[in-house]
């Protein structure tokens, strides 16, 4: 994806958040610890209150069991 969700092209930082995003959520995606699935949670949801703000994209982790 080369642009926000009003079609505007990403800068290097908007695309070094979603990469941030996308990351934590291919870790949570595998079995962890309790701890660290708990805590990366509590980061993917900063993140995604971020990427969310910046129109980057939309999405409801609730809804995707994350």
């Amino acid at each position: 994806m080369s642009t926000d969700l009003l079609n505007r092209p990403l800068r290097t930082e908007e695309e070094a958040i979603l990469a941030i995003y996308d990351s934590l959520r291919e870790v949570l995606a595998t079995e962890l610890p309790p701890c660290a699935a708990s805590n990366l949670r509590a980061a993917l949801a900063a993140v995604a209150v971020t990427v969310t703000d910046l129109g980057l994209r939309y999405e409801h982790l609730l809804d995707e069991d994350v």
